[in-house]
């Protein structure tokens, strides 16, 4: 029997280095994919030995896919589904300088770079859908099972957001119970993760067919929140699906609204979370994610009993996006004054953050409707 002696592969190491100083979310490389600029992601392959090294061949390969993977029970056993795309790969077969293919003692690296295609989606975390950019260097020696391998993920932040872009307000508009005009009013709806969003509320005067004509308009409770609607596939199992919903953020809005009978405007920051907690809006095949605001008040009439109060909605469509450098590197104008905290919820994938409870005197929460809304079709 032969003895297999492993510490001779204590003296070798071999690794993926980045030619870039920053880095993103999970401590990645990370590189920047604008409209104007494709990101180029450039690195060199390192391998290092203190002593003359067989090698059969090294090869290098980058992918950029998503994947979708969950398991669901049924009957007391266990399904698995799991599903990967690749947009875009590459495989380089580095050559040995030497014929009788081995390496020298030391240092040695292999240069290589990437180009990515215009289109492709930002970087994606998850438990159960993901998009990936992974480079894997494979180094195949003589003996099989003493080959040395290294996979190196890097977080490219893909803006669909073209540099001086102006911005087109996107406006949504709400007749409550066909008797008020709401207005909400975003900056575009395409919004970066990290952005600081004012939305601009206008509520008008009740209609004059409205019972509650020249009343008050009071506000008893108000919040904004945003959700994240998850689709995963797997097409070779009769494309099974899985929906999943995920509530990101909830900004309670308790105070500042005036009791006026002519309407009122009011504006409202709004700071979007991170791109860990904030995944990018994607469509593939494996995983998509959209995403809906939500503004949720509480309104009643001068002349109406506080009890009486009824709920206001309005759903607001927008698609996430990455930040631009400059976004990150604070090159570009900020609001002056900041957001009010907002309550984030820890899960990945579950909706399992609920609105805060208004308090108010004879008021239940059975008298809240539920929000409850099918996943948005991809």
């Amino acid at each position: 029997m032969a003895i297999l002696d492993y510490s001779k592969d204590a003296s070798k190491s071999i690794a993926i280095r980045f030619h870039t100083q920053e880095h993103g979310p999970m401590g990645q490389p990370l590189f920047y994919h604008t409209p104007e600029e494709p990101a180029v992601i450039r690195g060199y392959v390192e391998f290092t030995t203190i002593r003359e090294t067989k090698a059969s061949d090294i090869t290098l390969a980058f992918e950029a896919r998503a994947e979708s993977k969950w398991t669901e029970e049924h009957g007391g056993s266990h399904i698995s589904y799991h599903h990967i795309i690749r947009l875009q790969e590459q495989t380089w077969d580095v050559k040995l300088n030497r014929t009788n293919k081995t390496i020298t003692p030391g240092m040695t690296r292999y240069e290589f770079e990437v180009k990515l295609d215009p289109e492709l989606p930002p970087t994606i975390e998850g438990r159960r859908g993901w998009f990936h950019y992974r480079f894997k260097a494979h180094m195949q020696r003589d003996f099989p099972f003493r080959n040395m391998a290294v996979k190196q993920l890097v977080w490219v932040y893909s803006s669909s957001i073209r540099e001086m872009e102006v911005q087109v307000p996107k406006i949504y508009k709400e007749l409550w119970n066909d008797i008020l005009p709401v207005t909400c009013t975003l900056p575009s709806d395409t919004l970066y993760q990290g952005q600081v969003v004012p939305l601009t509320i206008r509520i008008d005067p009740f209609l004059e067919n409205s019972i509650h004509k020249d009343q008050e308009l009071i506000v008893t409770s108000a919040l904004v929140k945003m959700k994240q609607y998850t689709t995963l596939r797997e097409p070779r199992m009769l494309n099974k699906k899985r929906k999943e919903k995920k509530i990101v953020f909830i900004l309670p809005v308790m105070e500042g609204w005036p009791i006026t009978r002519q309407g009122f405007e009011r504006t409202v920051m709004i700071e979007l979370p991170d791109a860990r907690k904030l995944a990018a809006s994607i469509e593939t095949v494996p995983v998509t994610k959209a995403h809906l605001l939500k503004l949720i008040m509480m309104v009643r009439a001068g002349n109406m009993e506080e009890k009486e109060a009824k709920e206001l909605r309005v759903e607001m469509d927008v698609r996430i996006t990455s930040p631009r450098p400059e976004h990150i590197r604070g090159t570009v104008p900020v609001y002056p004054s900041l957001p009010p905290p907002y309550e984030a919820s820890s899960s990945d994938d579950e909706d399992d953050g609920t609105p805060p409870e208004f308090s108010r005197a004879g008021t239940t929460q059975s008298e809240y409707q539920s929000d409850i809304k099918e996943p948005i079709s991809p």
